[in-house]
């Protein structure tokens, strides 16, 4: 039944990355850049890791031990929260949602799959597949549960952007990544 695979995926996803880190980072990023150019590169980023989930089943759970990819990704937090607390600074005049958008795309699509791979959405869409043998609907329902929740965390960032200044919302997404970082080492 092609309907319980694509509503078992879209409402467990959904709730699954409702203040999940990467709609956290994906809130950040939009503050910061274009709201549009922010969906865009996590949509992308959402779709192809989605892709590569159902189409590759357990093989791809089987090919990345756990320990490999929490360490990996401990290491992508800490080193994007010393980035965003170290090394960002203010674009000077281009204001915010006007930086180059080539830029925050690629940056925005390779943080999201950085961040996602490995994560709890991504198994429990390769557990999806497994159980309902339909990665079609898998696929559309995880799919559009995430791109729900990242219209949503892109549209509250375009408006924190407007009222809270950038400086501050480097240093709260700069700590988010450390915290993130080590409690990857951790649990």
């Amino acid at each position: 039944m092609w309907w319980k695979a694509f509503l078992a995926a879209l409402g467990l996803i959904f709730v699954a990355e409702l203040g999940d880190k990467t709609q956290l980072a994906i809130l950040a990023l939009a503050s910061r850049y274009a709201w549009r150019t922010v969906f865009w590169a996590a949509a992308s980023a959402f779709a192809l890791l989605n892709a590569l989930a159902v189409s590759v089943g357990a093989a791809m759970y089987r090919l990345l031990p756990e320990v490999v990819v929490r360490y990996a990704a401990a290491a992508v937090f800490l080193g994007f929260g010393l980035w965003t607390l170290v090394f960002s600074r203010d674009d000077g005049e281009k204001g915010v949602g006007e930086a180059e958008a080539s830029r925050p795309f690629l940056s925005v699509f390779l943080l999201v799959c950085l961040m996602e791979l490995g994560d709890k959405t991504q198994l429990s869409l390769l557990a999806l597949t497994a159980r309902y043998a339909n990665p079609l609907f898998v696929f559309l329902g995880g799919t559009l549960a995430l791109w729900g929740t990242t219209l949503l965390g892109a549209l509250a960032g375009k408006g924190l952007g407007r009222v809270i200044p950038p400086r501050f919302l480097r240093w709260v997404a700069g700590t988010a990544f450390l915290l993130f970082g080590i409690l990857a080492l951790f649990w």
